[in-house]
């Protein structure tokens, strides 16, 4: 047995099981594994990232007929540092093989209970456009394979389950929604992956 083989059956599934893969990399709810990986490090804000080329590795594992890669970028207006960090990990994606889905990030202003202003957040939900994929697509695959913990998805996943599609959901444990749960028929602890996922800087190179 080779080796991608072996870890696909040991860290998720016999692919020959789910039949044709397509994986959905919801990269704004993924990068903050992190800081469940490597809590530490990523105290204060995210040291130690989650690795794109090595995440597009380990779905390889399962011999995905597609893979797509969800993640919003800063226009420049917004800050340049930000803008490039956010551009550099989209180009990353496209390079590590996944077909690239963003667009840029609102900011979005929050009030507290008061109505107070109290700053603006971002913003960049990829809900609609990764459940309009799914569905066109309908008929392409037998299982999607979901890196994400939202509980939005939990109604679209139901309903790809009622159409005789099998849900396969990678997440960290505390941030594993009660919605996505139920719906999956299989669920990967993300923290399983993390000596896989770990961003090394003599192996990549540096952010722009």
């Amino acid at each position: 047995m080779e080796i991608d083989a072996f870890k696909a059956q040991y860290y998720f599934f016999d692919p020959l099981e789910f039949g044709r893969v397509f994986v959905f990399i919801d990269f704004g709810n993924v990068r903050p594994w992190a800081k469940d990986f490597w809590p530490e490090e990523n105290k204060f804000r995210i040291s130690i990232e989650v690795d794109i080329i090595k995440l597009a590795k380990v779905c390889n594992w399962v011999s995905p007929l597609k893979k797509f890669f969800y993640y919003g970028h800063f226009s420049e207006d917004q800050g340049k540092d930000k803008h490039n960090k956010s551009v550099w990990r989209i180009d990353k994606a496209g390079r590590a093989g996944f077909q690239v889905k963003t667009k840029i990030i609102k900011m979005v202003p929050h009030y507290d209970e008061d109505g107070t202003f109290v700053g603006k957040f971002p913003k960049c939900n990829f809900d609609v456009e990764m459940t309009m994929t799914m569905l066109q697509k309908i008929d392409k695959y037998d299982t999607v394979m979901l890196f994400s913990g939202d509980s939005d998805f939990g109604g679209l996943l139901g309903y790809l389950k009622s159409k005789g599609k099998k849900v396969v959901i990678v997440c960290t444990r505390n941030r594993m929604s009660t919605e996505l749960q139920t719906a999956a028929d299989k669920f990967i602890p993300a923290e399983n992956l993390a000596q896989f996922l770990q961003y090394s800087p003599k192996t990549n190179p540096p952010e722009q």
